[in-house]
């Protein structure tokens, strides 16, 4: 009788049979996916209804908030990095994931399901505030290619960060340092053009915001949904072109994050 081998299970069957394992664990806890509507939501309404008359020059106020959404879209994605890092930390201290160490799968079946699961169920999310932006007066005026686009790169931003989530969670131990951490990932997410033009800002902090990510993609975004502003002619090359850099962005997160993730969960470390 021979021992099955830890590939013994492909990794497209690993991967599908852990992704249900999450999807059931979001259908029973719907309330997963509202935690990571909440903050977004807030600050939707937050500053599209109580400062976006101040934050639109005292202009129409649902100009700003068509302006606000895409970033706010981007604000939930991003939001979701907190949510995946507990979901790995929290299969850690359960033990599960030295369970599944022992089970004859593929090592990348364990990360990847995970990470298809945060992205779907983040699309969800995603879908929800996209309906919250369309009641608050947010209007698409693009192609429908564009649109397409811009739901890929959306979808293939938050499945990046769904990796780097996993990096994270697999990499703090400490349940209590993990949660000092969102703080400071919030604000590295708030650095950024989600809620004002980047050429608002004092030169420094501008800069350092247009290298962020974060705007990059919020920018490719109102881009191609038709909602994007002038862009300032000294402003940094992801501004001046959002859709390449973004997409750039995603790609450097999913190539640095991808093997740092299955490498941990492939050691019993």
């Amino acid at each position: 009788m021979t021992t099955p081998t830890r590939s013994a299970v492909s990794a497209f069957t690993g991967t599908r049979i852990l992704f249900m394992r999450i999807v059931a664990v979001y259908r029973h806890a719907p309330a997963l996916v509202a935690v990571t509507l909440a903050a977004p939501l807030g600050m939707m309404l937050l500053f599209g209804f109580v400062f976006g008359g101040a934050l639109s020059g005292g202009a129409d106020g649902a100009a700003y908030r068509s302006y606000l959404t895409p970033g706010v879209l981007v604000l939930v994605a991003s939001m979701g990095l907190v949510v995946t890092a507990s979901t790995v930390n929290a299969d850690l201290h359960s033990g599960l994931t030295d369970r599944l160490r022992a089970l004859p799968i593929h090592p990348v079946a364990m990360p990847a399901g995970l990470a298809l699961a945060e992205t779907v169920t983040g699309a969800v999310a995603l879908a929800a505030m996209a309906g919250v932006g369309y009641l608050s007066g947010w209007r698409i005026d693009a192609s429908a290619t564009d649109v397409a686009l811009a739901i890929v790169l959306l979808v293939a931003f938050r499945w990046a960060l769904a990796w780097l989530g996993i990096v994270l969670g697999s990499a703090i131990r400490d349940e209590q340092m993990l949660q000092q951490l969102a703080p400071l990932i919030f604000g590295t997410i708030m650095l950024s053009n989600v809620f004002v033009p980047t050429e608002t800002m004092p030169s420094v902090v501008a800069t350092v915001a247009e290298w962020n990510p974060v705007s990059a993609v919020v920018a490719a975004l109102r881009e191609l949904f038709g909602s994007g502003t002038s862009v300032a002619p000294d402003a940094s090359w992801p501004m001046q072109h959002p859709v390449a850099a973004a997409f750039g962005w995603t790609a450097v997160l999913l190539a640095v994050a991808i093997p740092i993730a299955v490498r941990r969960y492939s050691s019993s470390q």
